[in-house]
């Protein structure tokens, strides 16, 4: 269910949490009149190349702000990575080797002191903790970079508010925006991205945002930015090309693993060597919020004295991000959670009826070898075998982006798979401290299994391992309707990219009657500018603060209404471009 919701700043010279993200052109919070509060709301289409949309915005006042003058409404795009990468010339010391005391306290012990490190049972070496956690804090031994990217900023003053002499302090107003025909990239949530935590990790985190924002005019020559929600931008896609290929071979890889403090899986190079042959039988392109079908074969070569055995095969959509910068290649993170901007309002594809959870929706299939293996010619001791074709069917969300160059990184989507795989018993376990020392203990105890009244210990590594793999053929095709577009619109980082511009909301309808070329030239060129953050100021993330309302929301909830009574077409046109 829709909610208006509300995203208040107070200007009082006390509220610490806005001051340290102060806007590139506002003053300082402290500067602000004090006992002042305000708050706005922006209503609005998502925007789409080549078209000029229409949209509400509220600003409301309270308590004393007899000096405000002037409120303008602005809209800006701006886009920034961060990383926080380990020097590869100093590598971090191996995490200090744990044991697990007594857990139990001795009865006679009332002043036990524990350190929190060590709370269950984890006992580590004073001086060598402090050596690690020394390392790992030197900030000298990482590379730390932060970097944002405004590619436009907007704004207009709100003119012909009724009531504004003297300053109306509660209005509503409407408000024009041209949109030229340049490709922007969609517009991200970046309310779901995931940060991992710091310590001993490397971090990549990108985020971008395209903010409506209020900037009021105090008469002492301050300004102060209030935030108004947050939109999108639906770009133009040429259809896909039939292309790309039918039959694609996957190789799969051992999924990484912890196995307890700086234990890495020993290398065992008789493994089997697993491949997945995945087949798209409608093609590699899919429509959000469907469901993508394939036909999977796996190939197993190795060993005839080993016994490992496929047990399942998953498949799933997942991002797939490329970053631009010389820094971050061949740099492992934690992969970023992305999800496109999108309005809760179900969205179909007119091709395509669309059921939340159907009977043919199987992500996992279990696996079954169709024949005896085969040995290799003049190599009796290796063998190769194939299972039966899997039939997989995962879904596609409405909100997963398709393929899109931004600044900072390339976005996409992979065909995921996951084997899971029982191995052979002579394969290394990986297991923590813990898991070491139960299952010693209960091989040394196996003659007392039988005496005892509790289930013995189960491992939880080493009874399966999975191996993973991605192709990247997967195409995702937006599910909303596009509009006509006389030409291919310029990217927005070529040197013709221009920047949305706002208009009168009286001249809207004149201008969707000029000739698309001759509005495009209504709209500047972009003048983008970049900010690296200094040393120390650094943040993995930013515009997520303040949980930000995505005002397609509120548009929807305003225009849905009227479209079902009925309301004339020029009231919900606009919304046309949101949701079919």
């Amino acid at each position: 269910m829709l909610r208006w919701l509300s995203l208040a700043l107070v200007l009082a010279t006390n509220v610490a949490a806005f001051t340290d993200l102060p806007s590139p052109q506002s003053t300082e919070l402290s500067d602000a009149p004090s006992q002042c509060q305000a708050r706005a709301w922006v209503r609005a289409p998502d925007m789409v190349p080549g078209e000029i949309i229409a949209g509400d915005v509220k600003v409301k006042l309270s308590g004393l702000c007899t000096d405000a003058e002037s409120y303008t409404l602005g809209l800006r795009y701006k886009e920034r990575e961060f990383w926080k990468l380990r020097r590869e010339d100093a590598p971090i010391p191996k995490r200090p080797k744990s044991t697990y005391s007594n857990l139990m306290v001795s009865n006679n012990d009332l002043f036990r002191v524990q350190p929190f490190q060590n709370i269950g049972g984890l006992d580590h070496n004073e001086t060598e903790w402090k050596a690690y956690v020394n390392s790992i804090q030197n900030r000298d031994l990482w590379s730390i970079h932060e970097e944002e990217r405004i590619a436009f900023e907007i704004k207009n003053p709100l003119a012909g508010v009724e009531g504004t002499d003297p300053l109306s302090r509660n209005f509503t107003t409407r408000f024009g925006v041209l949109v030229p025909n340049t490709n922007y990239p969609p517009g991200l949530d970046c309310r779901q991205g995931f940060v991992p935590e710091g310590g001993e990790n490397d971090i990549i985190f990108s985020e971008s945002i395209y903010e409506y924002f209020v900037e009021i005019g105090f008469s002492n020559g301050t300004t102060s930015e209030i935030p108004a929600g947050m939109t999108a931008f639906t770009p133009f896609y040429l259809p896909p090309e039939n292309n790309t290929p039918s039959v694609v071979n996957v190789s799969l890889s051992p999924t990484p693993t912890h196995c307890g403090s700086n234990m890495k899986p020993s290398v065992d190079r008789l493994r089997s060597n697993y491949t997945i042959e995945v087949h798209f039988p409608e093609g590699a392109h899919v429509y959000q919020n469907s469901f993508m079908n394939v036909t999977a074969i796996v190939h197993r070569t190795g060993y005839t004295n080993r016994t490992d055995i496929p047990v399942q095969l998953c498949a799933s959509s997942a991002n797939r991000i490329e970053w631009h910068s010389q820094e971050l290649q061949n740099r492992q993170s934690f992969p970023p959670f992305v999800r496109a901007l999108a309005s809760y309002v179900p969205m179909q594809h007119p091709q395509f009826s669309q059921v939340p959870h159907p009977a043919y929706h199987f992500p996992c299939r279990g696996i079954n070898f169709a024949a005896s293996p085969a040995h290799l010619p003049h190599e009796s001791h290796i063998s190769s075998a194939s299972s039966e074709p899997l039939s997989l069917s995962f879904r596609i969300e409405h909100d997963a982006f398709p393929y899109f160059s931004m600044y900072y990184q390339k976005l996409g989507q992979d065909v995921k798979l996951n084997l899971q795989i029982k191995p052979d018993p002579s394969e290394p376990i990986c297991e923590t401290e813990f898991e070491k020392i139960q299952r010693e203990k209960q091989i040394a105890d196996a003659d007392e299994i039988d005496w005892v009244p509790w289930v013995p210990f189960k491992p939880m590594r080493g009874t399966h391992r999975t191996l993973s793999g991605d192709t990247n053929v997967l195409s995702v095709i937006p599910t909303q309707k596009q509009g006509a577009v006389r030409s291919t619109p310029v990217h927005y980082l070529s040197d013709k990219a221009r920047q949305p511009v706002f208009v009168d909301l009286s001249d809207i309808a004149g201008l969707r009657l000029m000739l698309p070329e001759e509005r495009d030239l209504i709209a500047p060129l972009t003048q983008s500018s970049i900010k690296v953050f200094a040393k120390g100021e650094e943040l993995p993330r930013r515009y997520s603060t303040g949980n930000p309302i995505y005002v397609g929301d509120t548009w929807a909830k305003k225009v849905l209404p009227m479209a079902a009574e009925g309301q004339r077409e020029g009231d919900i046109v606009d919304y046309s471009l949101v949701v079919q």
